[in-house]
């Protein structure tokens, strides 16, 4: 059966690139009203692993999203010559090319829900390692790292998804080989060409180093330099790619929903992605408009959400790289509400750099969530908090992902007054120990104050100079404009901006600020 779903997936992608001039032909969801659900029994279709997450987690094993599409149904469209690209038996769909014809006799079947056309496409254990790292990345200092070092913290026996692009020369990189010869890999799958079993060794597209690189965030170590890249040196993964790098279209997203449900099935806990869904597609028409950013509108996003709310997985998702482009936001699944989604700072202010997407202002809830540096895209800052959250598993297996999420955003430099640039700042492993015992405890200098006044004066216990980063905010969360100020000997000047409600003046993890402008 898996040679024969196998074949049906070749040759559809086959023809989908046949197809790909031909506007007549194009790619569908096929959404069914029920399933058959006489028969399902829980233990024939969850793994082991899964089962004893959910016992321990208190989380139901029998799901209906968890029961397959029903076979008679797949059957019926094969016999109607339509070929299955992708199934999801979350979403109780699947993916298919059509002609209008085609699409016409599916609308009629009794058991079909809707036909929807895809219209976006996507933008782009084993032996213990010791590590003692005389260089240590930018990343992993901002989140103070050491607190897990010096705890042996390091992902011993997490088990990480990453859903990317290919992985290649993962073998050859200094930093990721010790995974390979390790036996830290333990699967990989190529959910566009499922023909592939190796996405280390050989590459399908250009693109196909971006996945190792984002390994290389998660649990880097180069032995040689002594260099510390990713937090989670003692982690074991599970690699899928649903990116095909030269291309820019809409069939990546179904595909990235199978990686998540396969991932599911095997009890994998964390899942990162570096891939997002918005804009710059090969065919403009098929971009995403800026009001579906809402959490509930694209099918990834939704698959998220079933991942995070009723499997129990922690997701961490890269923001996106649209902060200077007229695009701006956040892309999909960044957008959804349960999961991670991380923006990038610059290295020594730690405000926004330019690139990273910021939230949506009609979203009712945060994005990005927290944030870290990267000079070259939220594609690495979200990895390297993905090792972040991969350490504070190890750290504790009893936590939910739920409580991880909320850990992980209390323990950030500018909790609570978060915004939408970059979210609640930077992680800190220290304060994320502690909350870890203690949910309850605070932090730092925190400050609140009710100015009515034009200006603001303030003067620091300390004599000190420095500058500081101030978020300029509409509301309690939407940035107007980010700046730096200068502390001159203890003393600190502010002018109310035009339109601001809000000011957070923040010096790293020393002082917060949140002004009140009345």
């Amino acid at each position: 059966m898996q040679t024969i779903q196998r074949a049906i997936l070749v040759i559809s992608f086959i023809i989908a690139i046949f197809f790909k001039g031909n506007a007549q032909i194009q790619k569908y969801w096929i959404s069914f009203k029920d399933k058959e659900i006489s028969g399902y029994n829980y233990k024939d279709n969850l793994s082991a692993q899964t089962i004893i997450n959910r016992t321990h987690f208190n989380i139901p094993l029998y799901q209906y999203s968890d029961i397959p599409v029903t076979h008679a149904f797949i059957s019926t469209l094969n016999k109607m010559n339509v070929g299955i690209v992708a199934t999801s038996k979350w979403l109780n769909a699947v993916t298919a090319y059509l002609d209008p014809q085609q699409v016409a006799q599916i609308e009629k079947l009794s058991f079909v829900r809707s036909v929807d056309i895809v219209t976006t496409y996507m933008v782009a254990s084993s032996t213990k390692i010791e590590v003692t790292p005389e260089l240590m990345h930018t990343a992993m200092k901002q989140m103070k790292a050491k607190s897990f070092t010096s705890n042996g913290i390091d992902g011993t026996n997490m088990k990480i998804g990453v859903i990317d692009a290919g992985f290649h020369k993962l073998q050859e990189d200094p930093a990721t080989s010790y995974l390979v010869r390790d036996k830290k890999i333990l699967a990989q799958r190529d959910f566009i060409d499922p023909t592939r079993t190796d996405l280390i060794s050989k590459a399908a597209t250009s693109s196909d180093d971006h996945g190792r690189m984002v390994v290389r965030m998660i649990a880097g170590y180069d032995t040689t330099l002594k260099a510390q890249y990713g937090m989670a040196v003692n982690a074991s993964f599970y690699l899928a790619r649903t990116e095909n790098g030269d291309r820019e279209y809409r069939g990546e997203e179904d595909m990235w929903i199978m990686a998540l449900e396969w991932m599911d099935s095997i009890g994998v806990r964390l899942i990162t992605t570096s891939l997002g869904y918005a804009t710059k597609m090969d065919d403009p028409n098929d971009n995403y408009k800026q009001s579906e950013m809402d959490g509930k509108t694209a099918r990834i996003t939704k698959a998220a959400q079933i991942a995070v709310y009723d499997k129990g997985i922690f997701i961490t998702v890269s923001a996106g790289n649209e902060g200077d482009t007229n695009w701006r936001i956040i892309s999909a699944p960044a957008d959804a509400e349960g999961v991670l989604s991380i923006g990038a700072t610059r290295s020594a202010t730690w405000d926004r750099i330019s690139y990273s997407s910021i939230g949506p202002a009609d979203l009712p809830y945060l994005k990005p969530n927290v944030s870290c540096f990267s000079p070259n895209g939220t594609s690495f800052s979200c990895p390297a908090i993905a090792g972040f959250v991969a350490c504070l598993m190890n750290n504790d297996t009893t936590l939910t992902n739920l409580q991880l999420k909320d850990i992980v955003q209390k323990s950030a430099h500018m909790y609570p007054y978060g915004n939408n640039f970059i979210g609640y700042g930077i992680p800190q492993a220290d304060r994320a120990l502690v909350l870890s015992k203690d949910t309850a405890a605070t932090f730092g200098n925190i400050t609140e104050l009710h100015i009515s006044k034009k200006v603001f004066k303030y003067t620091f216990e300390k004599s000190i100079t420095v500058q500081l980063v101030v978020f300029n905010k509409k509301n309690a969360t939407i940035v107007i404009n980010q700046d730096l100020v200068s502390v001159k000997k203890g003393k600190l000047k502010i002018k109310r901006p035009k339109d601001a409600a809000r000011t957070t003046v923040v010096a790293e993890t020393f002082s917060t600020i949140e002004i009140i402008w009345e």
